[in-house]
């Protein structure tokens, strides 16, 4: 067994309009999770995003991730030291648990001796989560259709280019997953189900074969979008304001409140002024990241 291990885990933007718990893309923005075999008890230290609001005994993410792994081991440690430095905020849509989950996991795996693979980290994290849209590119990097039938995830990745932009617009209000899914309806209507199921397969089709033309369709939503707008009322707004500057697609970032809008590299600057009017206009204050795909997932420094 290893005593220490250093893993940095990427951001990732979920479900991209239509592709609800099944569709995301891992983005270049980091937690760093250190983890450590120590002392007699569990210390957990927080640095950075979430320092007010993170739990830091049992209740913690990244420990109940953690053990999960010595639990399906038999390994039992009397103490742990993890301390998380975190550059996703907390309750934003941008994956801020899934990394948690992730980075918990492969830090236990590697100081267990690397005993679980690939696959078997990915399905204990999609069992935390209930699916599997932010942990497989969390993962893997890339973008990610990811499915999980309760016991296995089954996942395709996609590398993407790093001319292409993901503009995430985060009002600074937290939402919790929670509550972004509470406001959904336990039943749909058949018509809005056959909608998603032809935007997210062409959207996935897109993304392969590099047609992002067709984003600007195959990113609409009838699943999700439409219930959680009272918590975002600015959405509408920015994703017409984005697709009139020329963008490809701009969609909810998972369950919000950050909008996400995924663009060219050269006309990242139009739009990202553009989109940022929606905002000003309304007086709601708005931190703007520009990031890229991170094609290459959670890694051991």
């Amino acid at each position: 067994m290893d005593k220490s291990v250093l893993v940095r885990v990427p951001a990732s933007t979920a479900n991209l309009g239509p592709g609800f718990d099944c569709l995301g893309v891992a983005l270049n923005l980091y937690n760093d999770i250190y983890m450590e075999l120590k002392g007699s008890r569990l210390v957990i230290d927080v640095e950075g995003e979430g320092i007010l609001n993170i739990d830091r005994d049992e209740k913690n993410l990244i420990y109940k991730a953690a053990k999960k792994v010595f639990d399906k081991l038999n390994i039992t440690v009397s103490g742990l030291y993890i301390k998380t430095t975190n550059n996703i905020p907390t309750g934003s849509g941008l994956g801020s648990s899934a990394s948690a989950i992730i980075g918990g996991l492969v830090a236990a795996n590697v100081i267990c001796g690397n005993s679980l693979s690939h696959d078997d980290i990915l399905d204990i994290a999609s069992s935390m989560e209930g699916h599997a849209d932010n942990v497989a590119p969390a993962l893997n990097g890339g973008f990610n259709a990811a499915t999980f039938d309760g016991k296995r995830t089954y996942y395709i990745k996609k590398e993407l280019d790093d001319n292409l932009r993901f503009l995430a617009f985060y009002p600074e209000r937290e939402l919790l997953t929670s509550k972004a899914r509470g406001v959904l309806p336990s039943m749909i209507e058949f018509r809005n189900g056959v909608f998603n199921v032809g935007r997210a397969s062409l959207l996935t089709a897109s993304i392969f074969s590099g047609r992002y033309d067709l984003l600007k369709v195959a990113s609409q939503d009838m699943l999700h979008q439409v219930y959680r707008k009272e918590f975002i009322p600015e959405m509408y707004y920015v994703i017409e304001k984005a697709l009139d500057n020329g963008a490809y697609a701009s969609f909810l970032s998972g369950a919000g409140p950050t909008m996400m809008v995924f663009t060219d590299a050269s006309i990242a600057d139009k739009v990202k002024e553009s989109v940022k009017k929606v905002y000003e206009e309304r007086n709601i204050k708005c931190r703007i990241y520009e990031l890229k795909c991170d094609n290459t997932g959670a890694k051991i420094l």
